[in-house]
């Protein structure tokens, strides 16, 4: 697991910073537009972003689409759908990668398994699907065995589970390889990656930036490979507020 202590400062010109956003940014809601930010978020955010002269993205299991309606009219690099949407500069172009043929298979049956009153909600996202069960928690087992049985036979989807939901994406599809890609590019070219993330989503992402001399910071409990730990997301935004400022 690695010391889990509070991280240190970001170095201006060593360090590329990359945010997870739910359960990260900002807390959990029944209805993921449902969500709140913090006090200040949009203001702490653009003060981090000048002072790594850039190198501040988001990445998110998220659509970039709803990421952008509430930090609007900020637009930061990011990826969304752990990589399925990249949009590689501030402002810039999103660019999206076609689901491979499989999904609108999970999708059918899915919809045949879900219907309209069921305890379970669907959330499709064009390039992945996610099984919602934060509203019925006693349904947990239920929603990992459909997830299951949609992707049965589907070898191009991988099925991941997080924090109350149960996702299927494309398979070679994580947040590593998305935070990857963005190094790849100016501003973040170069420097050491930093990935603070809170779900086992987050993991390969934590994996990456150490494999590449980064490290990642865990929000929250739990068994994870990130080398430090901040207790909530009062916490990050604490942090994030000290980095700023220094």
């Amino acid at each position: 697991m690695g010391d889990l202590s509070k991280p240190p400062f970001l170095d201006k010109t060593l360090h590329a910073l990359f945010l997870d956003f739910d359960g990260t940014l900002v807390g959990f809601a029944d209805d993921p537009d449902g969500i709140t930010l913090e006090p200040g978020t949009l203001e702490r955010l653009s003060a981090l972003e000048e002072r790594q002269g850039g190198a501040v993205a988001l990445i998110s299991g998220r659509a970039l689409s709803s990421i952008d309606r509430f930090l609007a009219p900020l637009a930061f690099p990011a990826a969304g759908v752990h990589g399925q949407e990249v949009r590689y500069t501030a402002g810039g172009e999103v660019v999206t990668a076609p689901p491979p043929d499989d999904l609108a298979t999970a999708r059918a049956r899915l919809q045949a398994a879900i219907g309209p009153g069921d305890k379970l909600r669907i959330e499709d996202k064009e390039t992945a699907l996610v099984v919602h069960y934060r509203t019925a928690p006693e349904e947990a087992d239920r929603a990992e065995r459909l997830g299951e049985e949609a992707v049965a036979g589907c070898s191009d989807l991988r099925l991941v589970k997080g924090h109350a939901i149960v996702e299927i994406r494309p398979a070679g599809v994580d947040k590593g390889k998305a935070i990857e890609k963005l190094m790849q590019r100016e501003p973040f070219a170069g420097r050491k990656a930093v990935f603070i993330g809170d779900d086992t989503t987050d993991e390969d992402g934590f994996e990456w930036v150490a494999s590449a001399g980064g490290f990642g910071i865990k929000v929250g409990s739990g068994e994870t490979t990130a080398k430090y730990r901040l207790d909530d997301v009062a916490a990050v935004h604490r942090w994030l507020d000290a980095v700023a400022r220094q």
